[in-house]
């Protein structure tokens, strides 16, 4: 991800929870040697322009992130840009993003599938809070945002289809599996279509 910015000065902009998930994986120290000098919340907007810096990216495809990096690149404040987010992205954010580069800054964007907290080789985390309101119901932000890591981790796998096991007597585990289903089998349909796509232009 880094190396794709080739050498020069670069930037680090990650959004609260990649802020995390990187700081599993590397020390501020390492980040250093690979010429990044600068650190920055996407999420909390600097002032200054940067233009000699290469801005790298990482962050989750949330809506509010689409948002601030469409802003960002109506009003580029980096010389070039590197995008990489932690989870498969819809085509209809990517083409948001194509249409606010104006200054034509975007020279990468990418999925980087890493949508969890690697606590080490054999242990990740999501890092939610408490799953389930009462009677054991699922909190739907927090259903969500296993699915996506649980969908991001898989695919860093490279297990686009899993066999999923769960106690029978669980409600929310039904649900869980049902929709990481659901979700693996859109995945794979997007991407028989973007294939299907690229052979025909």
């Amino acid at each position: 991800m880094i190396d794709d910015c080739g050498p020069t000065m670069k930037g680090l902009v990650m959004d609260k929870e990649t802020a995390a998930i990187v700081s599993m994986v590397y020390a501020q120290s390492e980040i250093l040697q690979k010429e990044v000098f600068l650190f920055e919340r996407i999420d909390i907007p600097g002032q200054k322009s940067l233009k000699h810096l290469s801005c790298i990216c990482f962050v989750r495809p949330t809506e509010e992130n689409i948002q601030a990096l469409a802003r960002e690149l109506r009003d580029p404040k980096y010389g070039s840009y590197f995008i990489y987010f932690t989870n498969f992205i819809e085509m209809s954010d990517v083409k948001a993003l194509a249409e606010a580069d104006e200054f034509e800054c975007v020279r990468v964007i990418k999925e980087y599938y890493g949508d969890y907290l690697a606590v080490n080789p054999h242990l990740f985390s999501l890092n939610t809070p408490i799953c389930c309101k009462t009677n054991y119901e699922w909190n739907d932000i927090v259903l969500r945002r296993c699915i996506q890591g649980l969908v991001s981790l898989l695919l860093s796998l490279r297990k686009k289809s899993a066999s999923i096991r769960y106690q029978k007597s669980s409600n929310m585990a039904k649900i869980l599996a049902d929709k990481l289903t659901n979700t693996l089998q859109r995945q794979a349909e997007f991407n028989i279509s973007s294939n299907t796509n690229d052979a025909t232009q």
